[in-house]
């Protein structure tokens, strides 16, 4: 049995390569430019004229995550057990916060890109559906150091399918014991 579910660190690597694809990074001194939120190595900061995307992969409650269909089928393997099938959807918030002087047009070319039928089959490969109401991208400049920082912040939401398996044995037998008058 195989569960069909998408580890947090996997979602990170994942937008972490679709990201760098879709700005157009191909090098390691390019791609050192895309970082995951929350590092715990390395040294978080950058020069205020680089172009810094933040990729923060964050997991979201809604109403459509909390249904779930419980499907019970007999297994012909395996005789002892039914095979229980757990479906529900789980939504996760992709957040980008780019920082610099390209920081507006690189969120806009994300925006872009998520739509492109080239990135929506990677998504469907990953079991990751891109729920399209899209917001645009929010230009934030931020204030740090007694200087005015260029900054966008964009985002956008995923729903991920998961199915979780499970054996579940036959109840083969029961004691029945009949009291009378009682």
């Amino acid at each position: 049995m195989a569960d069909q579910i998408l580890k947090l660190k996997d979602i990170e690597d994942f937008f972490f390569d679709i990201t760098c694809h879709m700005l157009g990074y191909t090098t390691e001194e390019e791609m050192s430019k895309v970082r995951i939120a929350w590092q715990s190595d390395g040294a978080p900061s950058w020069k205020i004229d680089e172009d810094v995307v933040l990729l923060r992969v964050t997991p979201e409650d809604n109403r459509m995550a909390r249904e779930l269909n419980i499907l019970y089928d007999t297994d012909e393997t395996d005789l002892d057990n039914l095979k229980r099938k757990t479906g529900y959807a789980r939504t996760h918030k992709i957040n980008w916060t780019l920082y610099g002087p390209n920081s507006y047009d690189n969120a806009d070319l994300l925006r872009s890109h998520i739509f492109a039928n080239e990135y929506m089959v990677k998504f469907k490969k990953q079991n990751l559906f891109l729920v399209t109401d899209v917001p645009m991208p929010t230009r934030i400049p931020e204030f740090y150091n007694k200087q005015w920082w260029d900054r966008t912040d964009f985002s956008a939401t995923f729903t991920e399918s998961v199915i979780r398996e499970a054996k579940v044995p036959f109840i083969t037998g029961a004691e029945v014991i009949v009291l009378k008058n009682k």
